[in-house]
């Protein structure tokens, strides 16, 4: 008992640092381990990560490199009328008018690209618009070859700046149509109203005129009527003034007529006006119909109207049409066309990074079944 009591008290516990020695010394046994996982299978890792990324490189460097060009134009866009605009452009209708036009000039490959462009990000990867210091509206076109440029420009602008403002046109006239049928539908609603009070006043006249006025003398003279409304209290005046109160009101409301009848006809002049301009626009807009070719049917249609207030009607519309035209031009006229980069060394070492993590993970796994299979067996 003695000895042992002594034994255990004489055992003295390992130092601290020896275990963190030991420790250290596995970390070192275990990165060696993988060095020579690595190393042994660097040839799979090589082939596996650095050769796919060299061919993704050439194949990079080797294709065409495409060319932009960026339109500036002066117009103020809130965020509701930029995303209007968007969806305009972007419309499987409009796009089917841009494709068919590329198509006439010869430019199919383009065409083709913008056909085959299945995701909003492929589309703006070709024509895309971007807002500048909330002022400016920048329209970029990327495309190749760099001869090409130029035409393809030429057809994506002239779609942007005459065909898409006619669905603003179109969108514009049918808010003025229901403008005008607001007044008409209230001048309707008011006439037989109108019609029956100046029936039940005439009827009123009448039967004043045959009645027989009292004897005047009869009439104490020191009465004094006073009325904040003569009209509505014509029926205490003596008949004379009685009959020419409601005389008066007759006339009024035959005169309310009148104006009303005036307006009514003003109106649905106007509204018929503006639905033949509708309907122009509307059966149009599904072919490639510029703001241009509207504006001439504008100038056409005001030598055809005989009444003068549909004819001032007419021309200030055409005027703002015009003044609609000459806005849509952009700041610069014929913008540099610059280079876009390929980013074939980004791309490359992107491509590396990724197959070489992959080649590692592999390694480490076939060593592991490689161990796996040896215990097996």
């Amino acid at each position: 008992m003695e000895s042992s009591q002594n034994g255990t008290s004489n055992r003295q516990p390992f130092p601290a640092n020896v275990h963190e020695e030991a420790n250290t010394y596995r970390d070192e046994i275990n990165l060696i381990d993988y060095f020579r996982v690595l190393w042994k299978r660097r040839y799979f890792i090589i082939l596996g990560s650095v050769l796919p990324a060299l061919v993704v490189g050439l194949i990079t460097f080797s294709r065409p490199r495409d060319y932009k060009m960026t339109y500036l134009y002066d117009v103020g866009l809130d965020e509701k009328a930029y995303k209007i605009l968007l969806d305009k452009f972007y419309s499987a209708e409009n796009l089917d008018k841009l494709v068919s036009k590329l198509r006439e000039t010869g430019l199919d490959e383009y065409a083709q690209e913008i056909t085959g462009a299945n995701t909003d990000e492929a589309l703006k990867a070709l024509v895309d618009f971007e807002e500048v210091k909330g002022t400016l509206l920048a329209m970029t076109i990327m495309g190749k070859p760099k001869e090409y440029m130029q035409r393809i420009a030429s057809i994506v602008r002239d779609d942007f700046e005459k065909v898409i403002p006619i669905y603003s046109v179109k969108k514009g006239l049918s808010s003025t149509i229901a403008n005008f049928k607001a007044p008409l539908d209230d001048i309707e609603e008011n006439r037989f109203s109108l019609e029956l009070e100046l029936e039940r006043k005439k009827a009123t006249l009448a039967k004043l005129k045959n009645l027989k006025p009292w004897d005047l003398g009869k009439i104490p003279s020191d009465i004094v009527l006073q009325f904040n409304n003569v009209g509505a209290n014509s029926a205490y005046l003596p008949l004379p003034y009685q009959i020419q109160a409601i005389e008066s009101q007759i006339i009024n409301l035959e005169e309310s007529i009148r104006a009303n009848q005036e307006k009514y006809d003003y109106y649905k002049s106007l509204l018929s006006l503006n639905q033949s301009l509708f309907d122009e626009v509307r059966n149009k807009t599904s072919s490639y119909y510029t703001i241009q070719q509207f504006r001439l049917f504008l100038l056409g249609s005001v030598k055809e109207v005989e009444k003068e207030e549909l004819k001032d009607y007419l021309s200030s519309y055409t005027k703002r049409i015009e003044n609609r035209i000459a806005t849509s031009t952009p700041v610069i006229e014929n913008p540099s066309i610059y280079a876009v980069s390929k980013g074939t060394i980004n791309k490359t070492v992107k491509v590396f990074g990724v197959l070489l993590m992959i080649t590692m993970l592999v390694s480490f796994l076939l060593e592991a079944l490689k161990k796996s299979q040896a215990r097996a067996s």
